[in-house]
C-alpha cells in the first residue's frame, strides 16, 4: 500500500478506451473527481476475492465525487462482462485492447490486481499492489477527498 502526500504527487494518469460494453471512456471528464482504477482478471484469484470489496467501497461513495474503473486484463468482453455479472459490479470496465490501457498506467499497475486512487488534478495519490479490501480502499478515498483540488 503507498500513499503519496499532495507535495509529492506527479504522475499524471488519464485513460481512455472501449468499456466491456462498447462504450468509448475518458477519465478526462472526470477531472475534479476522485478516481479508482482496478486492474483485474476473471483468471486471477485475488481479483476474484477482492471485487466484492471493490463495489462495496464503490457503494459507499455514492453521490460523491468518486468514480470507479476497472480495467479488464487479457479477458473477451463476453468473459469480462460474466465477471461483472457474477460480482453485481455496476462501475465501468475497460476490455482488454492488447496492452494499450495499461501503457496509460505509467508503469503503476504492473501486477494484477492493482488499484490505484487519482485525486481531482488527475494525480496518482495511492496505490494498493495485490488484493485491495474494502476498508483500506475506502480510507485512501477518503483522505484524498477531504483534500482541496
Amino acid at each position: 500500500i503507498e500513499q503519496i502526500s499532495p507535495a509529492d504527487r506527479s504522475t499524471q494518469i488519464t485513460v481512455s478506451g472501449t468499456t466491456l460494453d462498447g462504450a468509448a471512456l475518458d477519465t478526462a471528464g472526470w477531472h475534479g473527481k476522485v478516481v479508482v482504477v482496478n486492474t483485474w482478471g476473471s483468471w486471477c484469484p485475488p481479483c476474484n476475492a477482492e471485487a466484492p470489496d471493490l463495489q462495496r467501497s464503490w457503494q459507499s461513495f455514492e453521490g460523491q465525487d468518486v468514480e470507479f474503473l476497472g480495467v479488464d486484463i487479457r479477458d473477451s468482453p463476453e468473459t469480462g462482462l460474466a465477471f461483472q455479472r457474477k460480482f453485481g459490479l455496476t462501475y465501468p470496465s475497460l476490455r482488454w485492447d492488447g496492452g494499450s490501457v495499461l501503457l496509460q498506467l505509467k508503469g503503476k499497475a504492473s501486477a494484477t490486481p492493482t488499484t490505484l486512487v487519482i485525486d481531482r488534478s488527475g494525480r496518482l495519490a495511492g496505490r494498493i499492489s495485490g488484493r485491495a479490501d474494502e476498508s483500506t480502499l475506502t480510507g485512501l478515498v477518503q483522505d484524498v477527498l477531504k483534500e482541496t483540488a
